[in-house]
């Protein structure tokens, strides 16, 4: 039986602060629907001093343009 690994396409860090100071959670992603039932079951949102999501590149050149894309 063959298992296929998830496409993950995006990079979320969640900074919360706490008494101590800032803590960070980190989330790799499918898709971005997935951080909001992340958000929702972890510390309360009042507590999020920002959120920081990138994009997680799966092709050869870190450098593609919009016009290249429309090429592939």
């Amino acid at each position: 039986m063959e298992t296929t690994e998830p496409l993950l396409r995006w990079h979320a860090v969640v900074t919360y602060r706490t008494d101590t100071g800032s803590l960070d959670a980190c989330h790799d992603l499918e898709e971005l629907f997935q951080l909001h039932d992340l958000i929702e079951h972890g510390p309360h949102w009042d507590t999020i001093k920002k959120i920081e999501i990138h994009r997680l590149n799966h092709i050869d050149s870190p450098d593609l343009t919009v016009e290249q894309a429309e090429q592939m």
